[in-house]
């Protein structure tokens, strides 16, 4: 089934579904590299996924340097080192898309990536910009997947956590090479776990996300940067926020999940005001900034 362009959301949470998961799964972990951190604004420069089985054998392997059809930011390319020559002689996205659904394609394909909402925002604007259908793909957030096996890291970004187990040898911080540690770290969190109908059971009830329509309501690019860097980190943000019993002062909270609906973005995190769990939208966040993990610093 496919949708229109924007009809869905960017990440439509559909969380704890039957299960759908078995040992015959095909796994694809995929990745996107940037223009910049605004997936409204910013464009596509390299997607690439690797797909595999259960086993671990590798099924197959999909990269394109992607032409942006617009200038690659300095702060980009210090990240990716994806320079504008590079691109230059690159198919724009309106041709490689087609191609990267044909890649994920399959009834028993589920999709992984790092910070899957990142990624599944950019997918979701180009696919918009070039008039193209999205199917509807269920795809696994790999850092809830990290958080369930190794609670209370230090941090859940993805080459700082590849490196605490040891599954980094060189590390360019290219597309494929993010699919790669993504898939090292999903093995990873599945060899920790006992048995097979533990593993199962544990990604059957991860919350599922698929591509969808834009965001429709704006998110500062660098307030979005600071709140994926505490959800990745753990770190506690502290926050002035546009509503609820604390209108417009300070509260102290620790991100612990990001998901889309209708269009928007939120966070649930832990409010160490109230001591409960909340949600906030991010487009209400008035300000935010990063604190030392200390309720009282």
């Amino acid at each position: 089934m496919f949708s229109r362009p924007g009809r869905f959301d960017s990440g439509i949470r559909l969380p704890y579904l039957a299960a759908m998961i078995d040992r015959e799964t095909i796994f694809v972990t995929f990745d996107t590299e940037t223009t910049g951190l605004s997936a409204a604004e910013g464009r596509i420069v390299e997607i690439a996924a690797l797909k595999y089985d259960l086993t671990g054998r590798i099924i197959g392997r999909f990269a394109e340097l992607v032409n942006p059809m617009q200038p690659i930011p300095p702060g980009a390319m210090a990240v990716h080192h994806i320079t504008d020559d590079m691109v230059a002689g690159s198919l724009p996205m309106a041709e490689i898309l087609p191609r990267f659904i044909d890649f994920i394609a399959g009834d028993n394909v589920v999709l992984i990536a790092q910070n899957a909402l990142f990624d599944i925002g950019f997918v979701n604007h180009e696919a918009i910009r070039c008039e193209f259908a999205l199917p509807l793909r269920t795809i696994f957030d790999q850092i809830e997947l990290t958080k369930r096996v190794f609670p209370g890291l230090s941090t859940y970004s993805l080459e700082p956590t590849c490196r605490i187990f040891g599954l980094v040898e060189t590390q360019e911080h290219r597309a494929m090479g993010d699919a790669v540690l993504v898939m090292k770290l999903f093995f990873h969190c599945l060899n920790k776990l006992a048995d097979w109908p533990q593993r199962l059971n544990i990604l059957n009830n991860l919350f599922r996300y698929s591509f969808g329509g834009p965001m429709q309501a704006a998110v500062d690019a660098a307030t979005l940067e600071v709140i994926v860097g505490a959800l990745e980190s753990g770190r506690i943000l502290e926050i002035i926020y546009a509503g609820g019993s604390m209108r417009g002062k300070p509260r102290r909270i620790i991100p612990t999940l990001m998901f889309n609906r209708d269009g928007i973005e939120y966070i649930v995190a832990d409010c160490l005001v109230s001591k409960t769990s909340k949600q906030f939208r991010l487009d209400r966040i008035l300000a935010c900034r990063a604190v030392e993990n200390d309720p009282e610093a």
